[in-house]
């Protein structure tokens, strides 16, 4: 009987275990599902004259100078793609006050031809290569910068001048990323536009409707327009190419990123020599070539470097470097023609050679293969004191001496912009020129304390100064000043 007893509970534990009665079930798709975001407000005082409903251009997300703000407020969902389960997605919601800044032309801001509430998302794709492949494609955040959209996510609490006047912040197209080995990873990019995803509903780059040879402004977006789309990013068929490479050159230690973006972003090139004399002389409106891919783009090349000696300390480098030619110089945001007056210079006019007069600044002669080149550097380093305590240095750098402009690609109204941005121009008194002294080359230095009050809320303090060469800024009473001081204090709550 002992043995009927024994057996009998041997068979009994035998089936509870098995996959039948078992109490643990594998988990749902929806049980993957991640859900993560954050509030993030601000008080910011920076020494100059904006206040109130002015708009503070001299900043970059935070333009709102003397008073409280919601810098942005985000939910993300998410199921990664993996192994186990090769497919996924991700939706961050977001909306606030910088969240405008982020697609372009900024002038549409909240309208229905804009989808910065949607500020990322796109669907993923798991492939056992190697160690692992991943696909994603729809809207996504820019892969290029050492800085990141989200404040809690930087080591500073306000975005430099280096990642938002260099690169895009969005794009809208598909992405691989491939993780060769433990240390070695390499990504391929395919965006509708290099200028990042936002309103276009004109032939050329985003708010930009056309300049005539003179470089005067066209007539604007076709924003009511109902035979383009009103939210479309890729204006021409060629689509923008990105690449990225990772290395963990000493694992933990030293990390290398590099990298590229290279795309063309307008339907119609720049007119020729002969073009603009015949335009200015004779009145003749020319017919416009197609666009070049190799004479018309703008290419950037990033270069990220990051070492950790040990779990408290933390130094990172940036260098990006730009360039933009042909139609791309024409339409890129801070662009100023090259005019002159001929009067002005001991020129004869046209009128006085018995020709049409159309205006009388002419844009110097140049062909369509000219080239505007800006290069930024940027320095960070962080120390932990503590488990809640930590206080992040920054330093930048940026040269646009050989740009033939102040260097602005994301401005945040880009309808007062240049006029009004004193971090990165100042023209001579002539204005026929920026000064020579004031080509941009605008430095900042950034210190920021950082209190982890609980794992869930983050206090930042940035302490900054932004100075350049010249009087490009503004002091509180309005008169040119060579530098601004400013705290700007940040709170985020995340879960």
């Amino acid at each position: 009987m002992r043995n009927k007893y024994t057996l009998l509970m041997a068979t009994m534990a035998l089936a509870l275990s098995s996959p039948a009665f078992s109490q643990e079930k594998e988990k749902s798709w929806y049980d993957k599902v991640e859900f993560s975001g954050f509030v993030d407000v601000y008080y910011q005082y920076t020494q100059n004259n904006k206040q109130g409903a002015t708009v503070d251009t001299s900043r970059a997300f935070e333009t709102y100078n003397k008073q409280f703000a919601v810098n942005a407020v985000e939910l993300d969902i998410e199921k990664l793609a993996d192994k186990e389960s090769p497919w996924g997605f991700r939706i961050d919601f977001m909306n606030g006050q910088n969240s405008f800044a982020q697609e372009r032309p900024f002038t549409t801001t909240n309208n229905i031809w804009n989808m910065n509430l949607l500020q990322q998302a796109y669907v993923s794709m798991y492939f056992d290569v190697l160690k692992g492949l991943t696909v994603d494609a729809g809207k996504m955040a820019t892969h290029i910068g050492y800085e990141v959209l989200e404040s809690k996510d930087n080591l500073n609490y306000t975005i430099g001048y280096i990642f938002f006047n260099t690169v895009p912040f969005i794009n809208t197209g598909a992405r691989a990323n491939l993780q060769i080995t433990d240390t070695l990873a390499a990504g391929l990019y395919l965006y509708n536009s290099a200028q990042g995803t936002g309103f276009t509903g004109n032939g050329d780059q985003f708010g930009y409707k056309g300049l005539s040879p003179y470089g005067t402004a066209g007539s604007g977006s076709d924003i009511y327009s109902t035979t383009q789309h009103a939210y479309a990013d890729g204006p021409n068929p060629s689509r923008t190419i990105g690449t990225q490479i990772k290395y963990d050159a000493v694992p933990d230690k030293f990390n290398i990123v590099w990298n590229t973006l290279y795309g063309n972003d307008n339907v119609k090139g720049r007119l020729t020599n002969q073009e603009v004399w015949a335009q200015g002389a004779y009145g003749a409106a020319p017919l416009r070539k197609a666009s070049n891919w190799r004479e018309d783009y703008w290419f950037v090349n990033n270069l990220i470097l990051s070492f950790t000696p040990n779990e408290k300390t933390l130094f990172a480098f940036d260098w990006t470097y730009g360039e933009r030619a042909g139609q791309t110089v024409n339409a890129a945001f801070g662009w100023e023609s090259p005019t002159y007056n001929p009067s002005a210079v001991g020129l004869p006019t046209a009128s006085a050679l018995g020709l049409n007069e159309t205006q009388a600044a002419y844009p110097f002669g140049r062909d369509n293969k000219i080239k505007r080149i800006y290069q930024t550097f940027g320095f960070w380093f962080k120390y932990q004191f503590t488990e809640k305590f930590s206080l992040a240095l920054r330093h930048e750098r940026i040269d646009d001496s050989r740009y033939g402009g102040s260097l602005v690609v994301n401005a945040p109204l880009f309808n007062v912009t240049p006029a009004d941005r004193y971090d990165l121009q100042f023209k001579d008194a002539a204005g026929l020129r920026p000064s020579a002294s004031s080509l941009g080359m605008i430095r900042t230095y950034t210190i920021t304390p950082t209190f982890n009050w609980s794992e869930n809320f983050i206090i930042k303090l940035d302490l900054r100064r932004d100075e350049g060469p010249g009087q490009q800024f503004i002091d509180e009473k309005g008169r040119p000043a060579s530098h601004q001081n400013g705290a700007t204090l940040g709170v985020v709550a995340k879960f």
